[in-house]
């Protein structure tokens, strides 16, 4: 589908890059719904549980897994929205300007920038606390306590629960999911910057 050595003079049809769009966008919103369920789970479960709580501030933390979640479900959207579009490029009396296709593709791709942004961000800031947290420690010392009974692991005064770990997981899958979305833009960016300009 994409031949990135092809000569310059081998040129994209508008059919060709609706169907490039059917698929990549496809692809793309399956798997990033497939990688942003746990994100999604995850922040859910943390802002309910924080406004369970009576006269409970959300952290800063919180409040930028909101806006990742929200940017993904944008980008998960969108990348439906690049089905609709290839309908639209198929049909004649339909088909939209190549600028139009353009801009909707780069509106795409910094969504999902934004995506590995911020969670980047969220990431490092979790990380870090846990490693500075680590570095207290007495050398040798246990880090998870290994004998619990129960669902949980750590016991009073552990560093590493198992809400640290799926945290750490929610953003890892942010991250794929917004690299996931930035590789689909970019090839229907190249795809459609292909594309032979029909004569009149």
């Amino acid at each position: 589908m994409f031949d990135f050595l092809k000569p310059e003079s081998a040129r994209s049809t508008p059919q060709q890059v609706a169907r490039s769009l059917r698929w990549l966008g496809w692809a793309g919103f399956w798997l990033q719904a497939l990688l942003g369920f746990i994100p999604i789970l995850v922040v859910l479960t943390s802002v309910l549980a924080r406004t369970a709580q009576p006269m409970t501030m959300l952290s800063l933390g919180v409040w930028l897994a909101i806006l990742c979640l929200i940017v993904l479900l944008f980008s998960i959207y969108w990348c439906f929205r690049y089905t609709r579009l290839a309908s639209r490029l198929e049909d004649r009396d339909l088909r939209p300007a190549k600028a139009q296709v353009i801009r909707d593709l780069k509106l795409g791709l910094v969504a999902n920038i934004g995506i590995m942004a911020i969670a980047v961000v969220i990431a490092l800031s979790r990380v870090g606390a846990l490693t500075l947290k680590m570095l207290t420690l007495p050398q040798g010392a246990t880090v998870v306590a290994p004998n619990q009974i129960g669902t949980t692991l750590g016991a009073a005064g552990t560093l590493i629960t198992p809400s640290n770990m799926i945290a750490i997981h929610a953003m890892i899958s942010a991250i794929a999911a917004g690299l996931v979305g930035t590789i689909v833009s970019l090839l229907l960016l190249y795809q459609v910057g292909q594309q032979r300009v029909p004569q009149s």
